[in-house]
């Protein structure tokens, strides 16, 4: 079961990190659309071999889970609070500005505190073994 999951867990990360990071750049800055999208097709592509990693059960470093848990949380997050009010209330024009200034921010700043906390869980799960 978990051999099935792997892949489809993994690109769906890939496929939400793409989305929030390629959109947020889009939206914010003026940078050609190219380095926007090799940016974004970099930050998805670590997020998808940490999500690869996490359901396998291998062990990251702190930097990595910090990461990708800050990516992963705030791409569900905005594209909950981007695409949500253009689901339930289609007369509003603002409604997707939540998912840029609320939630994205929010679901990253979550993200990365229970990336860090998943790191340093499974670094002292796996030195306390070692001991015993």
């Amino acid at each position: 079961m978990i051999q099935i999951l792997k892949p489809i867990f993994s690109f769906l990360m890939f496929l939400i990190v793409l989305f929030f990071i390629s959109t947020i750049l889009t939206i914010t800055t003026s940078y050609p659309v190219w380095l926007c999208a090799v940016f974004a097709l970099a930050c998805a592509s670590v997020v998808a071999w940490f999500a690869w990693k996490l359901v396998s059960g291998e062990k990251t470093s702190i930097g990595i889970a910090v990461i990708s848990g800050a990516l992963i949380l705030g791409g569900l997050c905005f594209i909950v609070g981007f695409l949500s009010p253009m689901v339930f209330a289609k007369d509003t024009n603002q409604g997707p500005l939540i998912g840029i200034f609320i939630a994205a921010p929010l679901g990253v700043i979550i993200g990365a505190i229970s990336g860090y906390i998943y790191a340093s869980r499974q670094n002292t799960g796996a030195s306390a073994k070692e001991y015993i």
